[in-house]
Formats: C-alpha cells, sequence, structure tokens
C-alpha cells in the first residue's frame, strides 16, 4: 500500500482585508506557505485579494461579515479551525470615525469592538487550532494609542484598549506557548515611503517570528 506524503500547509486567520496592508499581509502569509481564510465586511475588500492569493497556489478561504458583530467573528474563526487548525491569527481591522466630541453611542461602542473585543474574541475561538499548532497572534496597533489625537478620538479610544487588551491576553496565552504581538504604526499607512503597506507586512512578519521577542514593537518606518 502506498503512503500519502501530502503535507499539510499551515493556516492563517486574517481578519480585516481591504486593499491596504490586508492585502499585503494576506501576500506576504501566502509567500510564506500558509493557506489562508480571510475576513472582511464587504464582498469587494474580499474578492479581489482571494483571487490573488489563489493564484499563487495557495488555499484561501473567504468570510463576509461585520467585524462588529462579535458573535460572527466567533462563529467563523470557529469555522476555520475546524476546517484547519489556526497556526497565525492576525488582526487587522478598525474603526475611525473622527473625534469624540461628535461620536454617538452606537459609534464609541463599535470602535472599542471592531479594534479591541473582536481581536480578544477571535483569539478566544482561535485557541484550541493555535494550543495545537503553538502559534502566533498578531495584531495590528495604532500610534494614537500611544499619541491621542482629538481629530482621530475614535479610533485612538478602539486602539488604546486594544493596546490594554494585548498587553493582558499575551500573559494569558504565554503558559500555552502561544506569543502574541503587536506591531503599533506610528503614521498613516500608504504606498510608497517609510509606511508602504509592503514594508509593514514584511516588519510584522519578521517580528512574529522572532523567539522571546517584546510584545510590542513600535514602527515608525525607520530601519
Amino acid at each position: 500500500m502506498g503512503t500519502d506524503d501530502t503535507v499539510q500547509a499551515p493556516h492563517a486567520v486574517l481578519v480585516g482585508v481591504g486593499p491596504g496592508l490586508g492585502a499585503s499581509l494576506a501576500r506576504t502569509f501566502a509567500a510564506a506557505g500558509y493557506d489562508l481564510t480571510l475576513v472582511a465586511r464587504t464582498a469587494a475588500s474580499l474578492q479581489g485579494v482571494a483571487t490573488e492569493v489563489r493564484a499563487t497556489g495557495r488555499t484561501v478561504r473567504e468570510e463576509l461579515l461585520d467585524v462588529s458583530d462579535l458573535d460572527a467573528v466567533g462563529h467563523a474563526v470557529r469555522r476555520a479551525n475546524d476546517w484547519q487548525p489556526i497556526s497565525l491569527l492576525h488582526h487587522n481591522a478598525s474603526m475611525n470615525a473622527g473625534g469624540l466630541l461628535a461620536a454617538d453611542a452606537d459609534t464609541l461602542r463599535s470602535s472599542v469592538g471592531v479594534n479591541a473585543l473582536a481581536a480578544v474574541v477571535a483569539v478566544q475561538a482561535a485557541l484550541p487550532g493555535l494550543v495545537a499548532t503553538r502559534g502566533r497572534v498578531t495584531w495590528t496597533g495604532g500610534g494614537v494609542a500611544l499619541s491621542p489625537s482629538g481629530e482621530y478620538g475614535v479610533l485612538a479610544l478602539g486602539k488604546a484598549a486594544m493596546r490594554a487588551a494585548g498587553f493582558a491576553l499575551a500573559q494569558e496565552l504565554a503558559p500555552h506557548g502561544i506569543a502574541l504581538r503587536m506591531l503599533t504604526i506610528k503614521g498613516f499607512i500608504r504606498p510608497g515611503g517609510r509606511f508602504d503597506p509592503d514594508r509593514i507586512a514584511e516588519a510584522f512578519w519578521a517580528f512574529a517570528q522572532e523567539p522571546g521577542a517584546d510584545v510590542e514593537r513600535l514602527y515608525d518606518g525607520r530601519d
């Protein structure tokens, strides 16, 4: 009887896929040999990235949902883990809606939900796979969590909550052999220059692989 020498590729889940950093992260993870589950709010955000990654020969699953719906996030990540154990979980979803004075209660709740609570719920749902694979959790942090701006108060609220959750959650994950890494980006992501999304994605990948690294690293685009 013959043997099956097929080796299953590792599985990365990317929550918050768009044409910028999300697309760059998807390409970076695919180039590293991962099959992907891509999560986004709109089909337009998903389809182009999914098609590009599939063209490289990687398998891609798509999950269309509103990341502010925490139950939907948990269900989607559990489905992904049932398909294949998750060995890398990245939260890239973000919400920016201007300043705090003009923001209504739903907007404030949504910022904390999308930026922070959804990230925690995703880790909870992915935990069985992450434990089994001794996987990694990576989060896209924002410099506004460190230097809040009135113009971006809603985003600062969500990113600050995410940062606090990341440090706390990293302590809980460590005994399971799971590292959580946050790259806090101190600038606006745009093609070209120091904050090019491809360059940031490469920095994320390098940071995720480092043994014994700190939970957070500040990214200012300088080598």
